[in-house]
């Protein structure tokens, strides 16, 4: 409520705080808040290793989404298999609502309705996090409904990708974001991919220092500002959407800023497109065949 200029509810410690100044107006009442934000900007050992715990369990998650995804299947099944996949192992909850984006949903990055029952040539965007131990990390992926890629959607994925990879090449302790964009885009360059092109005209194409994740998916502080320190925990989020094709990509893990350079807390999923195809190819021949989802 505090961080909508459009909602003038006070929320609940506010009302308190004006029943004090209406009760005692001589006294002085100060926002710890920003203290507190600063204090969570950088995790604890303790912290940082629930976060592990967190993405491994994520990961998981996320193979068993991709496991129920399929031509002829609808998004709420792939939701509901991450669902179950992180109760299951433990998880308290889910860090937030699972986003799948498809077709003409690209454009709404956090679209969760899980409405549509998926069709061939589908490029899907997935979103999701557990909450473990109160803690969260922010996973997305990007694939193929029917488990192989169109070289359109080959061309977006491996531009994505590659910047991903570069930026956890680059994040080290004592480099700004500024910094981490502009030897990236060398990196790319050299690998070969037109940086000033149509792909990457986007501006989070070239990006990679994302939000703060912590005891929420958007931890506290917003996003790193000035040189990266040990213990800063946040997305690494490479996107674009092609709204006029019906096509977005997303590849984005939670990474940590470690004394010597980063640990990615999220690795594990499947990310070359070789990978991703071999292992949706060996969860379609596992399960059953589809239903009719229309009945």
């Amino acid at each position: 409520m505090i961080l909508d200029p459009w909602d003038g509810r006070l929320t609940r410690e506010l009302q308190f705080v004006r029943h004090l100044r209406d009760r005692f107006p001589s006294a002085e009442v100060k926002d710890a808040a920003p203290l507190v934000w600063e204090l969570r900007m950088i995790k604890s050992p303790a912290e940082i290793e629930h976060l592990r715990k967190a993405g491994r369990l994520g990961v998981e998650a996320h193979k068993a989404m991709m496991r129920a995804t399929g031509v002829g299947r609808p998004e709420y099944e792939m939701s509901a298999a991450f669902e179950y996949a992180c109760k299951k192992a433990g998880a308290r909850d889910i860090g937030y609502n699972v986003i799948i984006s498809s077709a003409q949903n690209h454009p709404y990055l956090h679209y969760y309705r899980h409405d549509r029952i998926l069709t061939g040539g589908d490029f899907i965007v997935v979103d999701a996090g557990p909450n473990l131990n109160y803690y969260t990390v922010d996973i997305s992926a990007s694939y193929p409904a029917d488990g192989r890629f169109t070289p359109r959607q080959r061309e977006i994925y491996e531009a994505a990708l590659v910047v991903e990879k570069a930026c956890l090449e680059v994040y080290r302790p004592g480099i700004t974001c500024d910094q981490v964009r502009e030897e990236v885009r060398e990196i790319v360059r050299k690998k070969g991919f037109d940086v000033d092109g149509e792909l990457f005209k986007v501006r989070s194409m070239l990006g990679g220092c994302s939000h703060y994740v912590g005891m929420a998916v958007h931890d506290v502080g917003g996003g790193p500002r000035g040189p990266l320190r040990p213990g800063m925990v946040f997305a690494c989020d490479i996107y674009a959407v092609y709204a006029k094709e019906d096509l977005g990509v997303r590849v984005e893990d939670t990474v940590v800023i470690t004394e010597t350079g980063v640990e990615n807390l999220t690795a594990g999923l499947p990310r070359e497109i070789a990978e991703i195809e071999s292992f949706m190819k060996a969860g379609r021949a596992g399960r059953p065949a589809t239903k009719d989802a229309s009945r």
